[in-house]
Order: C-alpha cells, then sequence, then structure tokens
C-alpha cells in the first residue's frame, strides 16, 4: 500500500469514527444524565470557611447568625467530636454552638465559593417539606470519622459529605464531594457532577476521572505555611515543547488537545514541529474514544511523521536531550516513521494496563549531523546515527530502510506499582511484556516476530536500604531490520562497557544494586552487578560468554545518579565507565 492509501484510508477512518461517535455520545447524554437544578424552597443552613490559618464556622438559626472564628491549632479532634471552643463543636450527627443541635440529616445540598486565599462551604436546607430526613429524601452519603467508598457500580443522588473520615470516589455522585478534615481520592473512571472540597487535607484526582465541577484543595507549599485553595478545570488546552538531538537538531512542537471530562465526546489532539538541522517537519493527529470509563477501555487512531527511536526504554527523550545540550552526546538512534496506528487500550486496574495495535508505516533514513551546538561540548562532535553497528551492515541497512514499509500487529501489557512522587521509599514492582508481529499478509515488507520482556523489583530493606534486581530478555524469529535488533552495553544495560557495543535479535540481562541512604542527607551509595548475553542471529547456548560488569553509584535525591562500572571480561586497558543519570531509572 502506498503512502498516499496510507493516509486516506486513516484519514476516512478518523473522520467516520469522530462523526459516528459524535451521534452515539450525544444520545448516550440525552438518555443517561440530568443536571441538578437547585430547588428555590432552600435556605442557608450552616458554613464552614478557611482563610490563611483560621476556620470560621457560622450558623443561619431563624432569628440570629453565630459565628465561631478558631485558628487551626485551637482546634481538636476527639474520638466522637472536633471541638472549635468551649461551646462549638462538629459531633458525630449535629453541628453544637451554646447547646443547640443542627443535625446534619437536614442538610439538602451546599454551595461551594472560592476566592484566591479562601473557601467557604455553604450547607442548605428545605424551608418546607416532609417529616422525613432530608439525607432520605436526597440521597446523600454522610459520614462523620468512618470511610466512605463509593464503588464503581454505585450511583448517589446526592452529595458525599464526612466531616473528620476520608472518602473514596470510584463510582458517580450527583452533586457535591466534601471532606471537611479528611482526604479525597477519585478513582479513574469516576464522574463527580457537582464540586470537590476538602478544607484542610489532599484532594487526589485520576486522570481519567471526570469532573464536572470544580476543584477546592488546600495546598500548602513545600516552604512556609502560606496555604492557597485551587480550582482545576480540564478541557481544550494548549501547550508548546522542545527537543534536541543529533538529527533533527533544535525541534519547537506546539500541541492541542480536547479531552472531555465526562468522556462522552472523544479526545483529540494535533501536534505538529519542525526539525532545523533536519528540515523535516513532525506532526501528529488523533482521536481517543473511552468505550467503558471503569475499565479504562478506549479505542483510538493517529496519523503522524515521527523521528522515532527503538531506545525509549533506556532514557527518556526529556533526559536525553539534556546530555545532547550540555556535553555533546547523544545516547539514541533515530529513523523516521510515516505512517498511522489504531489501537485499543484497556486498564481493569490501575497498576495494571494493556494495548493492543496494527500500525503501518514507511521508513526514512536520516544522517546525524555532527556539528550541533552543546553548551560544554567543546570540540567534541556528535557521533553518526547507529555509529556502533558495523559499517558493512550499517550501509545495507541504510539503504532497507528508505526503501520500504513496515506493517505489524503489536500488543504490550504493563505493572507498574510504583509511587513517582516517593522514588525508592516503597517495595514495588516494574513489569512489562510485549510482542511484535510483521508479515507481508499485513501488506509489509517484512516478516518477523519479535518479543521483549522486563521485570523490576524494588524490595524495601529497611528505612534506609532497597535492593533492587531487573531481568530482561528478548527474542525473535524471523529477520529483524536494524532498528529493531536489540543493543547491550553502557547506559540501562551493561554498565562497565561501551554503549551499545553488542548487537543482536536474542538477549538476556540482569543487574542487581543495593542502595543505601545516608542519614540527615539527600545522598545515598550503591553497589551493583551486570550481567548478559546476546546472539546475532543465532541461539543463545553456553558457548557465548556471559558479559558482566561490577559498579558503584552515589545518588542526590533519587533523580540524580552516578555511576562507575569496570567490565570483567579482561580486556586489557580498558578503563571504568562513568555514567550520569537525571531520572529515577534503574
Amino acid at each position: 500500500m502506498s503512502r498516499t492509501n496510507i493516509e486516506s484510508w486513516l484519514l476516512s477512518f478518523l473522520v467516520s469514527t469522530l462523526l459516528s461517535l459524535l451521534f452515539t455520545t450525544c444520545e448516550l447524554g440525552a438518555i443517561e444524565y440530568k443536571d441538578y437544578k437547585s430547588s428555590k424552597t432552600q435556605t442557608d443552613y450552616f458554613s464552614i470557611a478557611v482563610e490563611d490559618d483560621r476556620i470560621t464556622l457560622t450558623v443561619f438559626d431563624e432569628d440570629r447568625t453565630v459565628i465561631t472564628v478558631a485558628d487551626r491549632d485551637e482546634i481538636v479532634i476527639e474520638s466522637h467530636r472536633v471541638r472549635f471552643s468551649d461551646n462549638t463543636a462538629l459531633e458525630e450527627d449535629a453541628l453544637v454552638i451554646d447547646g443547640v443541635r443542627y443535625p446534619y440529616n437536614v442538610i439538602h445540598t451546599s454551595k461551594i465559593f472560592g476566592t484566591d486565599g479562601k473557601t467557604e462551604i455553604k450547607f442548605l436546607r428545605r424551608i418546607l417539606g416532609s417529616t422525613k430526613s432530608s439525607r432520605t429524601r436526597k440521597g446523600n452519603l454522610i459520614s462523620f470519622s468512618d470511610k466512605i467508598v463509593v464503588d464503581q457500580e454505585q450511583f448517589v443522588r446526592g452529595s458525599v459529605i464526612s466531616v473528620v473520615g476520608d472518602i473514596e470516589i470510584y463510582g458517580e455522585i450527583n452533586q457535591d464531594v466534601i471532606a471537611l478534615l479528611g482526604e479525597i481520592y477519585v478513582g479513574a473512571g469516576a464522574v463527580i457532577r457537582g464540586d470537590i472540597a476538602s478544607l484542610t487535607k489532599r484532594v487526589e484526582l485520576a486522570r481519567d476521572a471526570s469532573i464536572y465541577g470544580e476543584v477546592y484543595t488546600d495546598d500548602e507549599k513545600k516552604f512556609g505555611r502560606r496555604r492557597k485553595f485551587k480550582r482545576h478545570t480540564n478541557s481544550l488546552s494548549f501547550a508548546g515543547t522542545f527537543d534536541y538531538n543529533r538529527v533533527d537538531g533544535a525541534t519547537p512542537k506546539f500541541t492541542a488537545s480536547y479531552n472531555d471530562r465526562d468522556s462522552l465526546l472523544p479526545s483529540l489532539w494535533a501536534s505538529a514541529g519542525y526539525g532545523f538541522a533536519s528540515d523535516r517537519w513532525r506532526y501528529e493527529f488523533g482521536i481517543e474514544q473511552t468505550l467503558w470509563r471503569a475499565g479504562r477501555l478506549g479505542i483510538g487512531a493517529k496519523l503522524y511523521r515521527h523521528l522515532a527511536s527503538d531506545d525509549d526504554w533506556l532514557l527518556s527523550d526529556d533526559e536525553n536531550m539534556v546530555f545532547a545540550l550540555l556535553v555533546t552526546e547523544d545516547f539514541k538512534d533515530y529513523y523516521e516513521t510515516e505512517g498511522g496506528t489504531v489501537y485499543l487500550k484497556l486498564s481493569p486496574w490501575h497498576p495494571l494496563s494493556f494495548e493492543a495495535a496494527y500500525t503501518q508505516e514507511e521508513t526514512k533514513w536520516l544522517d546525524a549531523h555532527h556539528h550541533l551546538w552543546s553548551l560544554f561540548g567543546g570540540d567534541k562532535l556528535f557521533g553518526d546515527n547507529f555509529g556502533r553497528v558495523p559499517q558493512a551492515y550499517r550501509k545495507a541497512s541504510i539503504d532497507e530502510i528508505d526503501s520500504t514499509t513496515n506493517a505489524y500487529l503489536s500488543a504490550r501489557i504493563s505493572l507498574d506499582t510504583r509511587d513517582e512522587e516517593e522514588g525508592y521509599s516503597n517495595s514495588s514492582w516494574n513489569a512489562s511484556a510485549s510482542f511484535e508481529w510483521s508479515n507481508d499478509d499485513l501488506q509489509s515488507d517484512f516478516d518477523y516476530r519479535r518479543y521483549r520482556m522486563q521485570a523490576t523489583r524494588y524490595q524495601k530493606v529497611n528505612r534506609r536500604a532497597m535492593l533492587m534486581f531487573s531481568g530482561a530478555a528478548g527474542f525473535s524469529d524471523g529477520y529483524l531490520p536494524m532498528y529493531k535488533r536489540y543493543y547491550l552495553g553502557g547506559l540501562g544495560t551493561l554498565r562497565g562497557f561501551y554503549h551499545k557495543e553488542f548487537i543482536g535479535s536474542r538477549f538476556w540481562m540482569a543487574n542487581a544494586e543495593y542502595k543505601v541512604d545516608i542519614p540527615r542527607s539527600d545522598l545515598g551509595i550503591s553497589v551493583f552487578w551486570d550481567g548478559g548475553q546476546i546472539a546475532n542471529d543465532a541461539r543463545l547456548t553456553s558457548d557465548i560468554e556471559v558479559k558482566q560488569n561490577v559498579g558503584f553509584g552515589v545518588y542526590i535525591d533519587d533523580d540524580f545518579k552516578v555511576t562507575v562500572a569496570k567490565r570483567l571480561d579482561g580486556v586489557a586497558n580498558d578503563d571504568p565507565k562513568i555514567y550520569v543519570r537525571l531520572d529515577k531509572i534503574f
């Protein structure tokens, strides 16, 4: 299939999918959801407001207004009440002021107001109504200290309100979610049709949660005690990014995206950038529709022209860009891809995700630009693209890249229980397995099957020590092009060897590291061992030498790491290798 036919096919797919999804989701929206409208028979009941370190309780009685003001440090949380002063307390079932009780079950609805530095939550009651409780009529969930959990299939007609207990939402809430003195977590696939507010604690939102209203959360800055409340929105957004490497050079990019907070409409995005060194445009147009919010099931398609690399598992583009800008070092090899992808993704459980895709793309060879600028590079030049590959094979592969189309089916499953904010503080797993199949039946010029597996265990030994172990393996059948082969040596693999010193179609690798944090500092030290085998168009046997190295590392606050490693294969005059890492990668 020619490039023109590929683009026409994908464009037709995008347009037809978008139109059908718009029609379908508009119907769903009309059938399933109704907006809540406040009643004219409501009146103010009581309110609680936070400004800096001061909390104000106000009761709107029939013939008077009672105000109680307390500093945060004066509030006492007891087993059955929260005491603001000698005559004011939030008890298990009511607000009590001067011996007068204002029961929570009279609350009909709520309103949340926010300005810079101040947030107020006002509760309303009905002026006239039946003798039954407002909680029964409106379906509010109200708790003093017990944790409230709303499951995936659960629908709450009213609001969810907690005094000191935490709240977890996985289902659908028709009105507000309020934790006066507790934390709030909104899980993936949850729907909140009102506002969210926590006056003194944290609010955490999963990326795929749908929030109709605003989010008011108490945000304490790292240094100092000044607090402010933030309001979050999520719809149409614009962003600018920048990339820098030895092929495209300086590449500014601009992205526009639309994300429907309710996931009824499809998400859309478009990005464009220009590589000044390669004189090539980079672009991507995409659409994705959520099919099942609770399981984060979605279908999507992309049309693009990328500068691609199979080295993303070694380091990110951002980390690589820092090396290129500062010290004239680019650790990735590149090729251009132009085509499209149709994919299906699923994440039924937060740490677990699965994706399947069909991809068809034409490739193009691009040379490296040796004389690009870097801040501290001096007279150092950037190396050749795929410069570590034997020259005869590299020359033949360049011609192959410029004259072939690769089409393949792929699948990937991954499990990641790491906490990005806490770094190496907890035991966790990071594992993945991927499969790729290319065949002429898929209108491809290649015929191969490619497998890759990786698993890393972060095992906390004690509060200052962690043992990390990683294993990886890759196999293939058929003919792999140069840019799909495996490379070992150097950054992210066998750290005592030259970067990408070995090339092959099958490999295994193991890494072990023991890290200890130095008390009362941001420093850590480690010792490690790396080992592995690699074979090119042959089976892995005991006759192939196991490459090994040992070394030590120095950490600065988890995000900066320097390693020194020495290979153990007895090569003469080979100095230890020094690598710097700028990300939490083991």
